[in-house]
């Protein structure tokens, strides 16, 4: 299914071909034809004939396909109709139909179908996390992977609830975190750590995402470049840093500041935990800058961590 609308203004536009004599004698006239029609949902054409006569309706789609099944019908009192559910494949733009009833003549006019507009969605793709226990109890560093389906529209003020899910399918608990925009079509990696205040056998996680709105695409991201793990240097088990660089890539543009955020892999690809940061420095157009985020990384061991996606939403000034 194409997802091309055609506005409901076009489909005023209605174009008639009556057959003979479509006055108060002999002929054929449609009596209703729908200005537009949504993809997926049923359409009706109905049309009075004189005298009665054997009526057929044949309707063209703006690719040139026909509608199927659409039988011969006999009026009843004057007036026959059909009524037939509209394919979801059923091209959008300005389909022709026509009724024809023998002697008494055809007449056809346009009727607009209506692609079905889907909402984007934010789908999450991947979890994971890893603890590590401490004076105050459990730590948990966990990364979720978001992606944005919709290629065309971004997504603001999104809102990431992730609750953690003991084996009995109690929760242990709840961390919520906000994300000011995801640009159309990318993944977005979602890190952060929790501590709990005791120990935290935590089976999986359970995400809900909720998303304020979504606009046309008008998001554009800085470049990172050279994304590597650190080490703690106090003790090198753990993951200390996620380190790069940032790179204003725009030609006309200042990037003031930049809120990061990173998920670290093992070498097969799971999720072993995530972390945030912020990056501060005013980059001019041409201009880098050393990326850090250090934040609750200490959680992943730093042999089985392999590497690392950062995501970042900027803010630019003329």
């Amino acid at each position: 299914m194409r997802s091309c609308l055609v506005t409901t203004a076009a489909a005023i536009a209605l174009a008639a071909v009556a057959g003979p004599a479509a006055g108060g004698g002999a002929g054929v006239k449609l009596v209703f034809v729908p200005q537009h029609v949504v993809q997926g949902t049923s359409a009706q054409v109905s049309a009075q004939v004189r005298p009665a006569h054997a009526c057929s309706l044949r309707v063209r789609y703006s690719d040139g396909s026909l509608q199927p099944g659409l039988a011969a019908a006999l009026p009843l009192n004057g007036v026959v109709s059909w009524t037939w559910p509209v394919p979801t494949t059923a091209q959008a733009g300005a389909a022709l139909a026509t009724v024809t009833c023998g002697r008494a003549g055809s007449v056809s006019r346009r009727l607009v179908v209506v692609g079905r507009l889907v909402a984007p969605r934010i789908v999450v793709t991947q979890t994971g996390f890893s603890t590590r226990p401490s004076f105050a109890g459990t730590r948990l560093s966990y990364g979720v992977i978001l992606h944005l389906d919709s290629t065309a529209r971004d997504a603001s003020s999104v809102t990431v609830q992730t609750n953690f899910v003991l084996a009995d399918d109690h929760l242990l608990g709840t961390d919520t975190q906000h994300v000011s925009a995801i640009a159309a079509g990318s993944d977005y990696a979602l890190g952060n750590t929790v501590t709990f205040p005791g120990s935290a056998p935590i089976a999986r996680l359970e995400v809900v995402v909720q998303v304020g709105g979504f606009a046309p695409h008008a998001l554009h991201l800085p470049t990172l470049a050279n994304i590597h793990l650190v080490p703690e240097p106090s003790d090198p088990a753990w993951v200390g840093n996620v380190e790069g660089e940032l790179q204003n890539t725009d030609p006309a543009l200042t990037l003031t500041s930049a809120s990061l955020s990173a998920v670290v892999f093992d070498a097969s690809g799971n999720i072993l935990g995530g972390g945030n940061g912020y990056a501060i420095n005013a980059l001019p157009p041409g201009a880098r800058a050393f990326l850090q985020i250090g934040n609750g990384l200490d959680v992943i061991p730093s042999d089985k961590a392999a590497s690392a996606l950062v995501s970042l939403v900027p803010t630019w000034t003329n």
